[in-house]
């Protein structure tokens, strides 16, 4: 009867075991298969010019966003929406129509963007969001991160 009931219990030892070191294994797989995708302004001690089109007058930009994935993954397909605090999309002049998605944006890599908005009603505000959604070997992500002008530097 002892043989019996150390015979369980070693069974019962070695399904913990075998149970702790799987779930060990797939949080390490999902850590390595992350990327995390965020944004934040980098203020720019010299300032640039960046054309709103249309005939407007050039405005200079003293801040850039950067889209930066912090992760160890690659991040697929990374999008980028620009809101007010309202949830209204803000346009921002230096980006292009077709710029976002990004198709990829490696771990630690960034993507830095002027932040000048098409509508002068933008001009001098200090908060925005970022919408940002992506792809890693976790799934699609969807993250929204406050943002506000301030001297800055990551």
């Amino acid at each position: 009867m002892a043989t019996w009931l150390g015979l369980v219990v070693a069974m019962a030892a070695l399904l913990v075991s075998a149970l702790t070191a799987y779930v060990a294994y797939r949080h390490r797989r999902e850590d390595v298969q992350t990327a995390r995708v965020t944004a934040y302004f980098h203020w720019n001690v010299a300032f640039a010019k960046v054309s709103l089109g249309d005939g407007q007058e050039p405005v200079q930009v003293g801040y850039n966003l950067v889209v930066w994935n912090q992760g160890p993954a690659s991040a697929l397909r990374v999008g980028l929406v620009i809101m007010d605090t309202d949830g209204r999309v803000v346009d921002l002049a230096g980006v292009d129509e077709d710029e976002f998605p990004l198709d990829r944006l490696d771990g630690g890599g960034r993507y830095p963007v002027q932040f000048a908005a098409r509508d002068k009603r933008y001009h001098g505000v200090r908060r925005y969001q970022a919408k940002l959604t992506w792809t890693d070997g976790n799934g699609r992500h969807e993250h929204v991160v406050p943002l506000r002008k301030g001297q800055t530097s990551l």
